[in-house]
């Protein structure tokens, strides 16, 4: 699930579970400008849940309530749209260009392929279908080239062959479009 929005409001809630003691979530109310990618059903999404707990690897939001406008990656957990420490939450004004391009025009291509993390040396790929995600290996900052300029998209309209591909490229019409990203 990916979504662009506000933060508007930020609760505390526990949900009972089966044995031992409540769990205590944190529920994020969000004003969603716009959803990237995510299920039909869900195209208004209202609340992020995230674990109570920091050692949960609960995400603590940091900025001011009702402020900018952010791109939240979050996961699906039956009805509920799920983020924690580890998720992309970014700020929309510190995107580069080629990741607001990539967003409104090019990730969407990528929806077969899949990003594989890699935590240290040696990593590997199984299938055709997979890129490997190597800017956290040095210095463990998920935030570099990979993720600036570059998508995981396949190589060709009718190829389930995915490759790293740069987003900076100037294509027919791109800088008209690249001055529409910015508004």
């Amino acid at each position: 699930m990916v979504i662009r929005g506000k933060f508007v409001s930020v609760s505390k809630q526990h949900v009972n579970v089966s044995v031992g003691e409540p769990v205590w979530w944190v529920r994020h109310e969000i004003k969603t400008t716009k959803v990237y990618k995510g299920p039909e059903e869900v195209q208004d999404v209202r609340f992020l849940y995230t674990p109570a707990m920091e050692s949960l690897c609960g995400y603590e939001h940091k900025g001011p309530l009702k402020g900018e406008e952010y791109v939240i990656a979050g996961m699906m957990d039956g009805n509920r749209v799920m983020i924690t420490a580890c998720s992309f939450i970014q700020p929309w004004s510190q995107l580069s260009l080629a990741q607001k391009r990539g967003l409104s025009l090019e990730y969407s291509k990528g929806c077969n392929c899949t990003v594989m993390s890699c935590l240290s040396m040696p990593c590997f790929i199984s299938s055709d279908n997979q890129c490997l995600w190597t800017d956290g290996i040095m210095s463990r900052i998920w935030d570099g080239l990979q993720t600036k300029r570059l998508a995981c998209l396949p190589r060709s309209e009718s190829s389930n062959f995915c490759t790293w591909q740069s987003l900076t490229a100037q294509g027919p019409g791109s800088l008209r479009k690249s001055r529409l990203l910015r508004q």
